[in-house]
């Protein structure tokens, strides 16, 4: 009788076991699926946030030239994605030349390295003609025939202050620009002033003149003295020639900056 009480303790206790064991497997089975589910939902929320930030940094071109006037940023965007060049034309003064060192061979040079093939810069220096001289020679016809996305114009207010109007150098800067337009109709007009110099008197006159007609005109003007010391301060006369009144090498660089952190 003993034995097979025993015995009989001995199933009941495999059973339980057996069916104890079951249970324990199937929820340690479910506690994996679980842990499972999670790291999978974690991985996707990983793989969601790298994406997210991958595509963020795939849009980050579309922050060049965020500093640059009206127009230019959408400008080039279009430019880039139907893989043609944006080509600017900076024409100007002796100041405004391809020769070393000045601004406008610097900021070519900054535009190269940063923008390659997407960006095209072409320079006209008129060098010491007046507004006067200008009209009908060469320099002229050069100017108007090139085709460009952007023109950057710097009148002749330095070699225009001895001698010629303020309503002659507009004159035939809004017969260049009108002769522009008639080669380039969606072009870009963008005007700036020669470089800044000490006790200026009637060229500040010429300089607040071209801004108020850059504001009649609704053309953007980019206004560089901003970074330069102040004109009735001494310190101006460290950044120019004190003979031709060109910019020396601080003076180019200084307005080589400007334009590169507007357009960069």
């Amino acid at each position: 009788m003993k034995r097979r009480v025993l015995t009989m303790f001995v199933i009941l206790a495999c059973v339980f076991s057996v069916v104890g064991g079951h249970f324990y497997y199937k929820n340690k089975l479910n506690e994996t699926a679980q842990a499972a589910k999670l790291e999978l939902g974690m991985t996707a929320k990983e793989e969601t946030k790298n994406k997210l930030s991958s595509e963020e940094v795939q849009e980050k071109p579309a922050e060049h030239f965020k500093n640059a006037p009206e127009g230019i940023s959408e400008l080039y965007n279009q430019k880039k994605a139907a893989n043609e060049t944006l080509n600017m034309h900076l024409i100007g003064s002796a100041s405004t030349s391809t020769e070393a060192g000045t601004w406008a061979q610097l900021f070519t040079k900054h535009m190269t390295d940063t923008y390659g093939k997407d960006v095209a810069i072409q320079v006209t220096s008129f060098g010491e003609f007046t507004s006067l001289d200008l009209q009908g020679s060469q320099a002229y016809k050069n100017i108007v025939d090139i085709n460009a996305d952007i023109f950057l114009i710097e009148p002749p207010l330095l070699n225009d202050n001895d001698g010629v109007s303020m309503d002659d150098t507009l004159y035939v800067l809004t017969k260049m620009i009108a002769d522009i337009r008639a080669e380039n109709a969606n072009a870009i007009i963008l005007l700036q002033p020669s470089n800044p110099i000490f006790s200026p008197n009637r060229y500040a006159d010429q300089i607040n003149s071209l801004e108020e007609y850059a504001k009649e005109q609704n053309i953007s003007y980019l206004n560089h003295w901003g970074n330069w010391p102040t004109v009735d301060s001494e310190e101006i006369k460290e950044y120019y020639n004190a003979t031709t009144y060109i910019p020396n090498e601080k003076g180019h660089k200084l307005w080589a900056d400007y334009m590169f952190n507007l357009f960069k």
